[in-house]
């Protein structure tokens, strides 16, 4: 035992001194898991005794994989601020380097860490044949090892494959972009290289083929390739979907991708994937857009150009649902009606109930309204009847649908309970009634209807002489009635469009 020596807990309240130089010149460059591993191991120095001094020791305590922990210290010894020694076990153990000492009397030696990798170098050197790499681009390649966490045998295919499309004086910025992209969709394993190499091979040669009908007859880019992946993977659209759709590139003097993107976009937008939908658009689009300016037009907008949201509902409500173009003026007409300042939005909320009903030809709308027509003027008789002049309501079509589909009353007993309410405050609720009455007996003609007439007075008559000792006039309105609430009518009503 040491004669002086510091207590078991006084580290928890000590200090560990950090070189402004490591803050400055390392730190801020350097991945946050190193960091914490350069600060743990650099307490773990001025108090070795406290805790196990180990890689499993370090990982456990940062929370981080052991590979991590590692690579960190490897990492740190390329920029020359510790060494790293393994003994014949292959056991690390890292030696803390004095940052001042190192810089200013010309000890820093960051290259050194190339030895570490000798093998690795050999192979890579190997693929990259007359081209001789420098100590910096190595350095960089050993970052996709140690922070990108890609295995050497990962980082030696993806080289080879790249090398072998742009050949050996590709960028290394280029490769870290690559690697960086390997990385962050976890490729990660000679299996998964593979299977995205042969996945690549196909969007490679088909991204040529885009390219070349452009009139660009080079290798494509990251980005381009990108572009590519994007239109097939997540647009859904197909080589020859994307071929038909360069046709709209002549427009201008130099095509290029991010403009193919741009008409790629709007076609998307329009649900036109496939190369026939993309075809039709493009040989029908000035018509559909003269049609599309007629719907604005019929709207209230003079001076409004056709958008591509304004072609995707056009296209649903034609296309897709097969409507014709006067369905859709007819829908814009009662959309103005509706409101004095109305949007191509109303429209579709229009259209889209009128296909739910059917309506998609202007024929289905004229039966339709003819239909309504017939049915407003036999209820309007109904009133006229009974006595009430007054308009048409829904809560009118409602009742009347009762009777007729519901009921299945014939029209002349509605004519006759009309008939039969003409002393009725409430018509609309006394004919109702009697109809009641009928449907529940079952009565269906107008003999039997007359009949259980002439009973139900005989019955009142009897009653009356027996109330007041002579016979009185009779009165209809003493039929029992039902009163409505302002809420029961409210219920009874509905827009005639729906009905």
């Amino acid at each position: 035992m040491a004669f002086c020596s510091f207590s078991e807990t006084y580290h928890m309240f000590d200090i560990t001194p950090v070189e402004n130089l490591f803050i400055q010149e390392f730190m801020l460059k350097a991945p946050g898991d190193f960091v914490k591993v350069y600060l743990y191991g650099l307490k773990q120095c001025y108090h070795p005794s406290q805790s196990d001094n180990s890689i499993e020791s370090f990982a456990k305590a940062l929370c981080l994989e052991e590979k991590v922990v590692e690579n960190a210290f490897l990492y740190w010894e390329r920029q020359g601020i510790i060494r790293v020694h393994k003994d014949k076990d292959q056991l690390l153990s890292i030696d803390y380097l004095n940052i001042k000492d190192m810089l200013y009397n010309n000890k820093h030696e960051p290259s050194k860490a190339l030895y570490y990798y000798k093998d690795f170098n050999q192979n890579l050197q190997a693929i990259f044949g007359n081209r001789m790499l420098t100590p910096q681009e190595y350095l960089r390649i050993y970052d996709w090892i140690e922070i990108l966490l890609l295995p050497a045998e990962v980082v030696l295919m993806m080289v080879q494959f790249y090398i072998s499309k742009k050949g050996n004086r590709i960028s290394i910025n280029y490769l870290d972009k690559v690697a960086q992209s390997w990385a962050n969709d976890g490729i990660n394993t000679l299996q998964k290289a593979e299977e995205y190499i042969k996945q690549y091979e196909s969007y490679y040669q088909e991204t040529i083929a885009v390219l070349k009908y452009l009139g660009i007859h080079r290798s494509p880019s990251k980005a381009e390739l990108d572009l590519f992946k994007k239109w097939q993977d997540i647009w859904g659209f197909s080589l020859n979907a994307i071929l038909e759709a360069c046709k709209e590139t002549t427009k201008i003097q130099s095509p290029n991708m991010a403009y193919l993107d741009r008409i790629l976009e709007n076609l998307y937008k329009l649900g036109l994937t496939s190369q026939q939908e993309i075809k039709n658009y493009l040989s029908s689009r000035d018509s559909i857009n003269d049609k599309i300016k007629d719907v604005l037009f019929n709207l209230g907008y003079k001076d409004t150009a056709p958008t591509p949201e304004h072609q995707a509902l056009y296209l649903k409500w034609t296309s897709n649902w097969g409507m014709d173009h006067e369905v859709v003026l007819l829908a814009c007409r009662q959309a103005v009606r509706k409101k004095s300042r109305t949007n191509i939005n109303q429209v579709d909320e229009i259209l889209t109930r009128w296909k739910e009903r059917g309506f998609v030809k202007a024929q289905d709308i004229k039966n339709y309204l003819r239909e309504k027509k017939i049915l407003i003027d036999q209820i309007k008789a109904v009133l006229d009847r009974a006595g009430d002049n007054r308009e048409v309501t829904a809560s009118d079509h409602k009742l009347f649908k009762k009777w007729i589909k519901e009921w299945n009353m014939p029209y002349e007993l509605i004519l006759l309970a009309a008939e039969y309410s003409t002393m009725a405050e409430n018509k609309l609720p006394f004919i109702n009634k009697i109809l009641s009455n009928w449907h529940s007996m079952g009565i269906k003609t107008v003999n039997e209807a007359k009949a259980d007439h002439e009973r139900h007075v005989q019955g009142l008559e009897v009653a009356a002489s027996k109330a007041s000792g002579m016979k009185k006039e009779v009165d209809f309105t003493q039929f029992e009635q039902h009163t409505y609430t302002d809420e029961e009518l409210e219920e009874l009503f509905e827009d005639i469009e729906n009905a």
